[in-house]
């Protein structure tokens, strides 16, 4: 694993989505992870290897047949989760955000970063589907009572 300080091998972009739900059961979706699968129509299976907090690894295997293992690099309880993966030497960092927008409303934000020589290629490709995941969340929020 390599770092990388050239400007020209990074890339990020941002999502956000207003969601009908109080923090609190946004929350348990994100460390209920095995039932990601549920709203997130690109994890198969995950196996989270210790409790959601910073520092525990977990593993995910995707739709496609590929496993990825990434690490929650920082958790703060009801407020945000980062987890980190490297992919070949460019790492991608994620962030899922929850902030409390009204009476009974929560923006979602997932905030992507890579960095390294496939920052752009890999950037587009693992956030391509952000949106879609995010709204399988509010979906699933809706259909199992959690809001």
């Amino acid at each position: 694993m390599s770092n990388f300080t050239n400007e020209n091998n990074a890339w990020s972009k941002r999502y956000t989505l207003t969601v009908k739900s109080k923090p609190e059961p946004i929350w348990q979706a994100f460390v209920d992870t095995d039932n990601w699968k549920r709203w997130n129509p690109g994890v198969k299976s995950i196996t989270i290897e210790g409790p959601f907090r910073t520092g525990t690894w977990f593993t995910m295997a995707l739709p496609q047949g590929e496993v990825v293992r990434s690490q929650l690099t920082d958790v703060s309880e009801g407020k945000y989760f980062i987890d980190e993966t490297w992919v070949d030497d460019t790492l991608v960092k994620v962030e899922h955000r929850i902030e409390a927008s009204g009476a009974d409303q929560s923006t979602v934000i997932y905030a992507i970063s890579t960095q390294g020589p496939q920052a752009n290629a890999f950037g587009e490709g693992v956030s391509a589907d952000f949106p879609e995941v995010m709204e399988g969340l509010a979906k699933y929020l809706a259909e199992t009572g959690s809001v």
